[in-house]
């Protein structure tokens, strides 16, 4: 089953890192992020998460109000996490007077967040490739003589995960052996074709009302591709590194107003 995560933070930014970090080490997780606790506690009422980030910093409600105001929504067995910048001794002391059990730095690195994450829910231990986040990478999968769209959740130099919505033309999505990367004009507009492939995983992490899937999760290791596929996606995981660490960057600087 899926891990259902909710981000509450005012910087977009925030929430760009936290589902990347989260996708790239939990490949079935269902993120949702929200800018006001306000509008996210509307959510909390009706749809059910396992884990709840809140920064302590926010307009309105701030998060120790508003983890008590999820105490009468049907997310009260929720796991709940503080995200702060405020991250001495003192502080973190407080909070967990306070009842508050896990506590997130901000900035934070992949590791810290990890960490969190697998004392809240089963450490991933068994990982097929080391995965990174692509932005805005289209995966077209050659089915027969059709070509499925998908977007890219994360990647390795021995595989991917992608997310496609379930439709009738999905019907031969099994057979599928071969595809094609196609990345955004941020990482140079470049093109990764004859990617030979083997279906690894495939999971539903959406239904429809009927009870019919909605959204699909698949995992495909490379089993090979032409040399100038396999520079272009070197070239993209390297470049996908720095930007994690720039975003980390641009948000300690959001953080302190400079």
């Amino acid at each position: 089953m899926s891990i259902r995560v909710l981000i509450v933070h005012e910087y977009s930014v925030i929430h760009k890192i936290a589902q990347n970090y989260i996708l790239t080490e939990y490949s079935d997780a269902v993120v949702t992020v929200y800018s006001s606790t306000l509008n996210a506690i509307e959510e909390l009422k009706t749809v059910k998460y396992d884990i709840i980030f809140c920064a302590m910093e926010m307009y309105g409600m701030d998060g120790l109000a508003f983890s008590e105001a999820i105490l009468q929504t049907i997310n009260k067995e929720a796991h709940f996490v503080i995200m702060t910048s405020n991250y001495d001794k003192k502080n973190i002391k407080a909070l967990k007077q306070l009842g508050i059990k896990h506590v997130l730095s901000i900035p934070f690195t992949q590791p810290q967040l990890t960490s969190i994450m697998d004392q809240i829910a089963n450490p991933r231990s068994n990982r097929l490739y080391n995965r990174f986040v692509v932005q805005d990478t289209k995966v077209i999968i050659h089915s027969e003589e059709k070509l499925l769209k998908a977007q890219l959740i994360n990647m390795g130099l021995n595989g991917l995960l992608c997310e496609l919505t379930f439709d009738t033309t999905c019907d031969n999505l099994l057979l599928s052996k071969e595809l094609t990367l196609k990345l955004p004009e941020t990482f140079g507009g470049m093109t990764a074709k004859n990617i030979r492939i083997s279906l690894m995983r495939i999971s539903v992490t959406e239904w429809t009302t009927n009870h019919l899937p909605k959204t699909i999760r698949i995992a495909y290791k490379f089993i090979q591709m032409p040399p100038a596929s396999k520079k272009i996606i070197q070239k993209a995981i390297h470049k996908s590194s720095n930007e994690l660490t720039m975003a980390e960057t641009e948000a300690l600087k959001e953080m302190l107003g400079d």
